[in-house]
């Protein structure tokens, strides 16, 4: 059945008439004009117009031919098949895994209903992937690291129109821990899902033995030698008395190990380890349980979480007693530009008012603190040219309990500090490593460099720059490090404590940089006046100075560090965990330094990403509130597996690569967390399709529910019988013959 139809609204009558009307008045016109001429002549002219006019009328009126046809279709069956890991294990009598229970019952399906409908297969675990032909399920392993059901149903949606499908039917276990609220994409399906239950209910079999370590908790971040703590649920079914071992393991290697007693109560039994990690870096944690002969399923006896090892952080609490060249010299230069302190520097403007500056986000501190919690908060103390009597005692007190519980205090010389600043005597001057002498005790004025003593050249706060100074034994290696312009005299040094540098005096040599231990923290005195000149001399110079290093050495061996500080431009990256749940951020920080080593913030970093399937990504990092020259990004994975992440900073003309990071997405052993059959949330998916739930062992009888008619159906097509283009081409070239006949026939 066919039509011809105006898209204008008027009938094919009427634009048959309107060109018929045209063509006769057009054929009169040129019969009276041209009559003189030839009959072919004025009858070529006469189609030539009457062309131009059809064309007009066609372009006018929009003539379309319409027709229908009846065609046969067949209905659409999607399978869904669970490929997790979780589908791995074997639970039933016949020793059969779940996913070859699935696969074989889809293979038998497959083959009695490619005949009457048009198959689709998808396979999935924490994403959904079509399979061309039911033959690639041959080569299908059930190894996905994870499992979305709502990934899933989404897929369905995606290769199926819902007018044309009979049933999608799903085949898993139920488990769902992966992106995706299965319910939530089960209501949008606007299709029939029917649920195919594989596996067993395992704690409603009395037979049933098993041990599961159900869930770990261990820090994202561990302190490199200090106490952490990791902590372990296990959970055991029919095994009530049994003394097992519980092992704690750091890749792979055993640390600690302790005997449990199973209960029978319903529920997980903490198991606490503490120990103190050796060995910066990522490290992976496992809890283990070594399975017991009853136990059919292995997989759950391990779960584990990896960490990074750190260095703990270093916080600096700078007290000044006036903006002097030395306060300068330590803020602008040195605690502003070092990468790896966070600082508060409060210097005191009047008595008892202190101006601060900090780079540590959010720090409510305005003056000295008189709390413990404050006080330890920072792990080293640099007191510079502020008396005593601005310290209550109280306080004093608390700072000397920090420092004795692994703090570090460095204490400078000035007229308002040491024997001058009245800390003879005080809580604070008795932990120092010189005796101090009274308020009346004096400076020195004179020009000095530090003499370094034998151990001051071994010792890590002269490490790569002894050379800088004259020792015992002759002058500098280094020429033309300004000298200090004096220092604070100090007694004696204390027993136990090691005198690094001094002052050449004529009555002997005084100390001018002496440190020592104070029960699990450190103390030292600087004497000199004032670094600022080691800093300006050398770089106004074009020369290198031993400013930074001698400052960041120092205080990292108070902090109860050891690392020399290395000059040069670098860039070092970390992620803020090991392992990321799927579509978790993934937080990437870099450290950057230029070429003298201080951090910078006018570097242009990037991180490159690449996952699991190969595919690059690149994540620009911008500066981050804190310290100098740090940067931070987040990249969202887009799957489980390993990511592979390499920072690059551009510095000038310079580019810097850091070390490649591997971090994981999918919590390890995540399918074995939970292995019993969700009979209720495949049931539910069902229910609110308008599908059925039947278990894999009863499911056969659900094939003959199927409708496997084909549907008639009506197609209805149209064709524009004109085509504006065309039509103006053929108007513009008839009227162009026209004219030209016209010439040829001396026409006007």
């Amino acid at each position: 059945m066919f039509n011809v139809s105006l898209e204008q609204g008027y009938s094919a009558t009427t634009m048959l008439a309107v060109a018929a009307a045209a063509v006769v008045l057009t054929a009169t016109f040129y019969r009276r004009t041209f009559g003189a001429l030839p009959g072919r002549q004025w009858l070529a002219l006469l189609v030539l117009r009457s062309v131009a006019i059809l064309v007009v009328v066609l372009l006018l009126f929009r003539p379309v031919f319409s027709y229908h046809r009846d065609i046969e279709r067949r209905r659409q069956l999607v399978f869904l098949l669970d490929s997790s890991s979780s589908m791995s294990i074997s639970d039933d009598a016949t020793g059969v895994t779940r996913f070859n229970q699935a696969r074989q019952l889809v293979q038998r399906w497959w083959e009695k209903l490619r005949g009457d409908l048009d198959l689709r297969l998808i396979e999935f675990s924490e994403q959904a992937r079509p399979l061309d032909d039911v033959e690639r399920l041959a080569g299908l392993r059930p190894d996905g690291k994870a499992t979305s059901l709502a990934a899933a149903l989404q897929a369905a949606r995606k290769v199926a129109q819902p007018g044309d499908v009979e049933a999608v039917i799903l085949f898993s276990d139920g488990v769902h821990n992966s992106a995706g609220e299965p319910l939530e994409a089960a209501q949008q399906m606007g299709m029939v899902v029917h649920a195919v239950g594989v596996g067993a209910s395992l704690r409603s079999d009395a037979a049933y033995r098993d041990i599961q370590v159900t869930g770990i908790d261990c820090p994202d971040q561990l302190l490199l030698d200090n106490v952490a703590k990791i902590t372990a649920s296990v959970e055991a079914v029919g095994l009530a008395g049994r003394v097992v071992r519980v092992i704690l393991e750091e890749d792979e290697q055993q640390l600690d190990e302790v005997e449990l007693t199973l209960d029978s109560v319903e529920g997980s039994q903490p198991v606490e380890f503490e120990f103190r990690p050796a060995t910066a870096g990522r490290h992976t944690y496992s809890i283990v349980v070594p399975p017991v002969g009853e136990e059919r399923i292995e997989e759950n006896n391990r779960r584990s979480a990896v960490a990074l090892v750190i260095e703990p952080g270093i916080r600096v609490l700078y007290l000044e007693g006036t903006i002097r060249a030395e306060y300068g010299a330590l803020v602008q230069r040195f605690l502003a530009k070092d990468p790896d302190l966070e600082f508060c520097a409060l210097v005191q403007t009047r008595p008892n008012v202190f101006l601060k500056r900090s780079n540590i986000d959010g720090l409510q501190l305005e003056a000295i603190p008189a709390d413990a919690e404050a006080v330890n908060s920072f792990d080293v103390f640099l007191l510079g040219d502020l008396d005593a009597s601005y310290i209550r005692p109280a306080q004093q007190e608390l700072f000397v309990r920090r420092i004795r519980d692994g703090a570090g205090l460095v204490m400078l010389g000035g007229y308002h500090s040491l024997g001058p600043g009245g800390y003879a005597g005080t809580p604070l001057g008795e932990i120092l490593p010189v005796q101090l002498g009274g308020r009346e005790v004096g400076q020195i004025t004179e020009p000095f460099l530090p003499v370094l003593t034998p151990e001051g050249t071994r010792h890590p706060i002269f490490a790569n720059i002894a050379g800088f100074f004259p020792t015992q034994q002759g002058e500098p290696q280094t020429a033309g490090l300004p000298p200090l312009d004096g220092c604070t005299r100090v007694g004696p040094a204390r027993p136990g404590a090691t005198v690094l540098a001094t002052f050449p005096d004529a009555s002997g040599p005084m100390a001018v940089l002496a440190v020592q231990p104070v029960d699990r923290g450190r103390t030292a005195v600087f004497c000199g006046d004032t670094t600022r000149r080691w800093q300006q001399g050398p770089r106004a110079a074009d020369r290198k100075s031993p400013f930074l290093r001698f400052w960041g050495q120092l205080i990292r061996w108070a902090a109860g560090r050891s690392e020399a500080v290395e000059p040069g431009a670098s860039v070092a990256g970390s992620t803020d965990k090991g392992y990321y749940e799927p579509q978790e951020p993934i937080h990437i920080t870099a450290v950057v330094r230029d070429q003298d080593g201080e951090g910078t913030d006018g570097a242009k970093v990037a991180a490159n990403v690449r996952g699991p399937k190969g595919r690059p990504d690149q994540v620009v990092l911008s500066v981050a509130v804190g310290p100098g020259g740090h940067y931070a990004g987040t990249f969202e994975p887009a799957t489980a597996g390993a990511y592979e992440i390499t920072v690059e900073a551009k510095i000038g003309d310079q580019t810097l690569t850091a070390e490649k990071m591997v971090v994981e997405v999918g919590r390890p052993n995540l399918e074995f967390e939970r292995l019993d059959l969700d009979d209720k949330m495949l049931a539910q998916i069902a229910s609110d399709t308008g599908g059925r739930y039947v278990h894999v062992t009863t499911a056969d009888y659900l094939v003959e529910q199927l409708d496997r008619s084909q549907q008639n159906r009506r197609e209805y097509l149209t064709v524009q019988l004109y085509w504006p283009p065309l039509l103006w081409l053929v108007f513009v070239g008839v009227l162009t013959a026209e004219w030209i006949l016209r010439r040829r026939f001396q026409l006007r």
